[in-house]
């Protein structure tokens, strides 16, 4: 139900709702975020907190992703050629086999992210 929600909520566009219905989670003691295996490419999500998210095998190509917050999200095998990830905290973020080709990292803050070359 939670990722149905999740879902809804981004692809609507509706990065503030999305963000204050995180925060109510975490609140709430609920555990992270799963999207893995969604299909979320295209989608502008500037500035989405996406801190612990599961992203696993996720399809985020070129997604709008500037001053996102994914700190320790999980992102093995995601998608994100393409993305525009500048300004984004992808520390100690997981991108082990992540696809990254044409994405542009420019200032993002990648310390401790595990899967960067």
């Amino acid at each position: 139900m939670a990722t149905k929600k999740a879902v809804e909520l981004l692809k609507a566009g509706d990065i503030d709702g999305f963000n204050k219905w995180v925060k109510e989670r975490r609140k709430k003691g609920k555990s992270a975020v799963d999207l893995d295996d969604k299909d979320l490419s295209g989608l502008k999500l500037r500035a989405v907190d996406l801190r612990d998210a599961h992203l696993n095998g996720a399809n985020l190509r070129k997604c709008d992703l500037k001053g996102a917050n994914l700190h320790a999200a999980r992102l093995r095998q995601a998608d994100l050629r393409g993305c525009d990830l500048r300004d984004a905290d992808l520390s100690d973020a997981d991108l082990r086999k992540a696809k990254l080709k044409k994405a542009t990292l420019k200032h993002a803050k990648v310390e401790g992210t595990r899967g960067l070359k």
